[in-house]
């Protein structure tokens, strides 16, 4: 249940409240820098950010709500070191991008990861092990995982599901009376199939100084919006909670980022103009629905979001976005049909991928699996190859032309070898991703003669050989190790890992016995807090580092503490 506001400002009153109800998740005011449903690369945000009071982290952060500690997992990537805790009422909390947690909870995660000798690892409880109440400290503020900067990355979940729903709705004290801005307004025309037959770009501080009247070239027309919000404690601009658009006065379209299944969050892509991302002219989401956008943040679609042109009349248009307090801002003006051309189609790509069933596309050197659901409307293409003139390529790179359509799911790579190679090699073999004149590894398995993988990509593809190891560079370290309290090394691989591909690991030995080592894969750093039962004296500690391909090696440091 949430809540329903009858004014608008700092203090807002609730007619209906839930019984579950958050606390702040921190001890100083909410300054926000990402709001629930804000558009992210590749994804909706599905929390709430807030900002460090010190601007370095290590703020106390405080359970939201009464319950226990469910899980807390250890990530070099995403969410870094984040907790999960679980209320009686069916909602899940997830704190995230830690830089600690608190003293017992740190104590129980550092036995379990020296037990497993593992830095990145999940942890589960039970009702009885770690039970919290509102306002209890669970851990500190910090930057680990994806972050870009000291934050708390804040959760609200159904417990039974993997829905995630706005905590702004949930009693989050944010303080919020200022209104969304939009910035630009795009006008799509289309032909009575629904093919785009034009679009054009305004400003809407233009079409909010007199009755403007655009006319669209074609028979039926949407709008697409460029806008942002703020809320009063902080400078960042952030993501709108609604848009609404009415034609004529009737609501032809309305989205509202109340709550959606994580499994469905990639479908961003579907709902921004992801050609006008790609192009960097902007994000503009779209007031109508593609075919296989099946995410379910849309509560009113008319005709899909279109809206039937009548020859000769003008139609007024109203264009409505809000924030999660229901400040709000609106755009109005009338459109007009006009004649169009049609546009011709680019006979070269004489190929089509259907979103609604499975594609299979064959090439000399293997084929590209793409299930049903991948692609969020049917795509034109045509097979293409290029050649790999690297000594380490043991095909050429073949791909899906034009290749820029965002993918829902992953598609299944398969490639053979179309060059000769010694059986010793193959466990060297990965599956490369073109990016520009470089590359990229997705990992790869051998089954029935084809290297296989999944990405989430109509790219380019290829098999490259990778026959070398990591790197090890010292950064915080010294032969005189007295007075330090951490050692830290730079670790880098030749070839960088996405999707299935893992990244480098490395398994550090102190005088013979396994020690922890924190990997922070955003800056290619590992590092070990010394502990307290190390004796002074001269010690030896052993670097192992292996990559995706398992080639390895060892770097050898001798120091004194």
């Amino acid at each position: 249940m949430s809540f329903s506001f009858k004014e608008v400002g700092n203090d807002c009153v609730s007619t209906d409240p839930s019984p579950f109800v958050l606390s702040s998740p921190v001890r100083s005011p909410i300054s926000m820098t990402g709001s629930f449903g804000e558009l992210r690369n590749n994804h909706f945000h599905a929390g709430i950010d807030i900002r460090s009071a010190t601007g370095v982290g290590g703020d106390e952060i405080l359970a939201a709500a009464t319950g226990f500690v469910r899980k807390i997992s250890i990530s070099s990537t995403d969410y870094g070191k984040s907790i999960y805790i679980e209320h009686p009422n069916g909602y899940t909390t997830l704190y995230a991008h830690l830089e600690k947690f608190r003293p017992d909870l740190d104590a129980a995660v550092k036995t379990h990861q020296y037990k497993v000798q593992k830095f990145e690892t999940d942890i589960d409880f039970g009702p009885k092990d770690w039970p919290v109440t509102v306002g209890d400290v669970i851990g500190y503020m910090g930057d680990t995982g994806a972050s870009k900067g000291a934050h708390l990355h804040f959760e609200l979940r159904e417990t039974n599901s993997s829905e995630v729903l706005d905590p702004a709705e949930y009693g989050i004290p944010i303080q919020d009376n200022i209104a969304p801005l939009i910035r630009r307004v795009k006008l799509y025309g289309f032909d009575s199939q629904g093919n785009e037959s034009s679009s054009q770009v305004f400003y809407a501080s233009k079409l909010n100084k007199s009755t403007h009247l655009i006319s669209i070239p074609g028979d039926m027309f949407s709008l697409g919006v460029d806008a942002l919000d703020r809320s009063n404690n902080s400078w960042n601009w952030t993501g709108v909670k609604s848009i609404e658009m009415k034609v004529d006065g009737i609501v032809v379209y309305q989205f509202s980022t109340d709550r959606w299944s994580l499994e469905d969050t990639r479908c961003i892509n579907a709902h921004i103009d992801y050609p006008s991302k790609l192009n960097a002219q902007g994000q503009f989401q779209r007031c109508f629905k593609l075919k296989g956008n099946h995410i379910g943040l849309y509560k009113v679609l008319q005709n899909e979001g279109t809206f039937l042109l009548a020859d000769g009349f003008d139609h007024n248009v109203s264009l409505t976005v809000k924030d999660s307090r229901h400040n709000e801002s609106s755009v109005h003006f009338l459109v007009r049909k006009v004649p169009y051309s049609e546009k011709t189609k680019n006979v070269d790509l004489d190929q089509v991928l259907h979103y609604d069933t499975d594609n299979l596309v064959q090439f000399q050197s293997g084929y590209f699996h793409i299930p049903a659901g991948s692609l969020y409307d049917n795509s034109y293409y045509r097979s293409d190859s290029i050649m790999n003139s690297s000594s380490m390529a043991l095909c050429n790179w073949i791909g899906c032309y034009p290749g820029k359509d965002p993918l829902h799911g992953e598609i299944e790579i398969a490639l053979r070898p179309t060059r000769q190679m010694d059986p010793g090699e193959l466990d060297k073999c990965f599956v490369a991703v073109k990016r520009g004149s470089s590359y990229v590894s997705c990992g790869g398995k051998w089954v029935d003669g084809y290297l296989k993988s999944t990405y989430k990509s109509l790219g380019y593809y290829s098999i490259m050989m990778d026959t070398v190891a990591p790197r090890i560079a010292p950064i915080a370290y010294k032969s005189n190790m007295r007075n330090n309290k951490y050692m830290s090394f730079r670790i880098q691989d030749n070839i960088p890992a996405l999707g299935s591909a893992e990244h480098p690991r490395c398994d550090a030995y102190l005088d013979g016995q396994w020690i922890l080592m924190e990997y922070d894969a955003k800056n290619h750093l590992i590092k070990h807090q010394f502990e307290d039962w190390l004796s002074p004296g001269k010690h030896e500690l052993i670097l192992v580092a292996t990559d995706d391909r398992q080639n390895s090696r060892s770097y050898t440091y001798n120091f004194i503490r």
